[in-house]
C-alpha cells in the first residue's frame, strides 16, 4: 500500500513540474519553439521517466513474480485434475472391461455345469435342450471372443502393427448388409431401423472388413443408448469425391464436454441408468483408429437427450 502511494506521488509531482515549467515559459515569454528551452524540457522529463521507472519497476515485478506464481498454481492444478481424471477412467474401463470378460465365462461355465447334471440323469438330456444350452454356450464365446480382439487390436493400432487390406467395394452393400445384420436384434427391443443410401451403387477403395466393423460397431453403440420405441437411421451421401455415412439415433444424447473424449481407448459411452451397455468400451476407439488407417475422418454431433449422429468420412480414392 505504502508503495503504491509513492508512486501516485510520483506521477503528481512530475506533472506538476512540467505544468510550472510550462507556466514559466509563458510568463518571461519564453518561445517554446526556442531549441535551448525545448532541450532543458526534454531532459527533464527524460530523468523524471528514469526515476519514474525505476520506482515503478520492483512493485511491477512483485506483480509479475505473484502472478507467475499464481498461473503456476493453476497449471498444477489442472494438471493433477486431468490425472485424476485420467486414472478414474481407466479404472471404470477395467471395472467394466473384467465384468464383460467375467459374464460371458460365468454362463459357459454354469451352462456346462447343467448340461452334465442333466445327462448323468437316468432319462439323460433332451436333444432340444441341448441344442439350447448349446447355443447359449456359442452365443456366449463369440462375445468373449469379440472382447479379447477388441483388446488385442486396439493394442495392434496403437503401436502401428496394424494393416488394413484396400481394394474396391460397393461402399452402399456394406453399409446395407452390415447394418442388416443387426436388424432382428435391433427390433426385438422394439426400435425400429432405417437405411436411406442416397445412390444405389458407389465404388470406393476400403477394406470391406474393417468398414463392415464399424458400421457395426456404431449402428450396436446406437442400440445400447437409444429405448423402445425409438430408431437408429443410417444414412449414406454422395459427395464426388468422398462418401458419408451416418448412424443417428433419437437416444439418450451424449454431453457436449464428451464430445472428444468419448472417441479415447479408456472413454466408454456410459450411463448408470442404462443398464444393456454390453461390451469391450472400444467400439467407438477402433471404429476412430480404422476410419483414419483409411484417410477418413469421424465426429459425433449430439446433445444430451435428444440422440445422437455419428458422421463418417471417407476418400473414394486411399492414397
Amino acid at each position: 500500500m505504502k508503495k503504491d502511494i509513492n508512486i501516485i506521488l510520483l506521477i503528481i509531482n512530475i506533472s506538476l513540474l512540467i505544468i510550472i515549467l510550462l507556466l514559466l515559459s509563458h510568463m518571461w515569454n519564453y518561445d517554446l519553439n526556442n531549441y535551448n528551452l525545448k532541450y532543458v524540457v526534454y531532459i527533464f522529463i527524460v530523468l523524471m521517466i528514469c526515476i519514474f521507472s525505476k520506482k515503478l519497476y520492483y512493485p511491477m515485478s512483485s506483480v509479475t513474480k505473484k502472478g507467475r506464481i499464481l498461473l503456476d498454481k493453476i497449471e498444477s492444478s489442472s494438471l493433477l485434475n486431468n490425472r485424476n481424471q485420467s486414472e478414474q477412467n481407466k479404472n471404470c474401463y477395467f471395472i467394466n472391461l473384467s465384468h464383460e470378460l467375467r459374464i460371458p465365462i460365468n454362463v459357459i461355465s454354469s451352462t456346462c455345469q447343467l448340461v452334465m447334471e442333466l445327462n448323468n440323469n437316468k432319462d439323460g438330456i433332451d436333444r432340444d435342450k441341448l441344442n439350447y444350452y448349446m447355443s447359449i454356450c456359442r452365443k456366449n464365446s463369440y462375445n468373449l471372443l469379440e472382447t479379447i480382439n477388441d483388446i488385442i487390436d486396439i493394442a495392434k493400432m496403437k503401436n502401428s502393427n496394424y494393416k488394413i487390406n484396400i481394394d474396391t467395394y460397393d461402399i452402399v452393400s456394406i453399409v446395407e448388409d452390415s447394418a442388416l445384420t443387426l436388424k432382428d436384434y435391433i427390433e426385438q427391443k422394439g426400435i425400429e431401423l432405417i437405411i436411406e443410401p442416397e445412390v444405389e451403387e458407389k465404388y470406393i477403395e476400403c477394406d470391406k472388413k474393417q468398414i463392415e466393423r464399424c458400421i457395426v460397431n456404431l449402428v450396436g453403440n446406437a442400440y445400447k443408448f437409444t429405448d423402445s420405441g425409438g430408431f437408429i437411421k443410417v444414412f449414406l451421401r454422395d459427395y464426388a469425391e468422398e462418401i458419408q455415412i451416418e448412424v443417428q439415433d433419437n437416444g439418450q444424447g451424449i454431453a457436449k464436454e464428451n464430445h472428444e473424449s468419448i472417441f479415447g481407448r479408456f472413454n466408454q459411452v456410459y450411463d448408470s441408468n442404462v443398464s444393456n451397455t454390453n461390451g469391450s468400451g472400444l467400439g467407438l476407439a477402433i471404429t476412430k483408429q480404422i476410419i483414419e488407417k483409411h484417410h477418413g475422418s469421424i465426429k459425433v454431433e449430439s446433445e444430451l437427450g435428444k440422440g445422437s449422429s455419428f458422421i463418417i468420412t471417407l476418400p473414394i480414392k486411399y492414397i
